[in-house]
């Protein structure tokens, strides 16, 4: 399903294109270069392009701009009678309901930069979505991968558009967290773990704030004792309930109402033994789902704003990642893990591929001295939780 609700406008988009190459075949060569079968919404659709280029690949005699009238249909008709064994849902007729779909032949350019906008929404929304499961599954392992999968298709698809917008589209915010009883109760005593073992056994704490961060924490209260410890560690001074509970009276804490005097005490009183790293790693790992979920969420929204332009929503889309790019970092830190290494930067614009009409208002791009991308060319112009302690 496309997001959005933007499923017949995108199939009209393909049946104008796939019209137009029917129609005139030497306008393949302006989407060829940077169009694929994939790019399609309709699988007919997409076999159809597909046998179209490799038509074009074999050099079929239709392609030239002085064909006769008999290659032009014969480019037409076999390709059609090809697709039609190819695909169960094409028929050799389908082609005239094509042909007569397409408003200007000439605007085939215009009608791939739509088939290749409809494609990013449609990939990076279903990316985003198989990332938001893992995360509310608690998948650790399929997190990591499928946010790696999603930054690398976004950068193909920048390859194929040609341009990145990377001015972030402001959505509404925070959003209620979408934790179940179960999970929020075992991630609080988590937290409370790491604040009662950490205060025992300080020792370790500055290496811990290396990576792990008071957003980490759900719990506003548990936020606010994690700094007194932290900042107690940073100076060299010592750490007990006493001191700490000082420490984030000084720091406001208690004055603002985050957290009572007794709820400092309750979490950093005995009873978690173990090691504090243990339970901090427990800490930043419910931490990286939830971010993980949030971020998903996110890039799904704006992969369903069909206002918003290609360029502009794989930057969205790529700043909206970074959220859980940065606490998956912390999280590989914590363990000692290769941090992720981004994709390299797609293909560059080729001349060739810079040829269309220009009626419509041109796209800012962040970048001036940056090459114009060959789809654009082708166009006519989360809230805390405060403490119950």
């Amino acid at each position: 399903m496309m997001p959005g609700g933007s499923a017949g406008l995108q199939l009209e988009a393909e049946q104008a294109l796939l019209g137009a190459l029917l129609l005139a075949p030497p306008q393949l060569k302006s989407v060829a270069s940077w169009l694929k079968p994939s790019h399609f919404y309709r699988h007919a659709h997409a076999a159809l392009y597909e046998v179209l280029l490799a038509r074009r690949a074999a050099g079929h005699p239709g392609l030239a701009t002085n064909a006769d009238e008999e290659q032009r249909r014969d480019w037409a008709l076999g390709a059609m009678s090809v697709a039609a064994e190819a695909s169960r849902g094409m028929t050799p007729g389908y082609g005239g309901t094509l042909m007569a779909a397409c408003p200007v032949s000439s605007h085939a350019g215009a009608y791939g930069r739509m088939v290749l906008e409809g494609a990013i929404r449609r990939q990076v929304h279903e990316r985003a979505h198989r990332l938001q499961h893992a995360a509310r599954t608690g998948s650790l392992e399929g997190v990591l991968e499928l946010t790696g999968e999603l930054r690398a298709a976004i950068h193909e698809l920048v390859g194929s558009w040609g341009s990145l917008d990377e001015r972030p589209r402001p959505l509404p915010g925070p959003w209620p967290l979408e934790l179940t009883d179960g999970v929020r109760e075992k991630t609080l005593q988590h937290e409370s773990a790491m604040l009662s073992s950490a205060t025992a056994s300080p020792g370790g704490l500055v290496e811990i704030t290396r990576w792990l961060r008071p957003g980490d924490f759900l719990d506003a209260g548990h936020r606010a004792v994690y700094q007194a410890l932290a900042a107690l560690a940073h100076r060299s001074e010592p750490i007990d309930q006493l001191t700490v509970l000082w420490e984030a009276q000084h720091r406001g804490a208690i004055a603002s109402g985050v957290i009572t005097a007794d709820g400092v005490r309750a979490v950093t009183r005995g009873g978690f033994a173990g090691d504090p790293q243990y339970w901090a790693e427990r800490v930043l790992r419910a931490s990286l789902l939830r971010q993980s979920a949030a971020s998903a969420g996110m890039v799904r929204l704006l992969a369903r704003d069909s206002a918003l332009p290609g360029a502009r929503l794989l930057g969205s889309a790529l700043h909206a990642l970074g959220a859980a790019e940065a606490v998956q970092d912390r999280w590989r830190t914590a363990n000692n893990i290769p941090r992720r290494s981004d994709p390299p930067p797609g293909p560059a614009v080729a001349a060739e591929r810079r040829q269309a009409a220009r009626v419509r208002t041109p796209v800012t791009v962040p970048n001036p001295g940056a090459a114009a991308s060959p789809a654009q060319e082708a166009a006519s112009p989360q809230a805390p939780i405060r403490s119950t302690r």
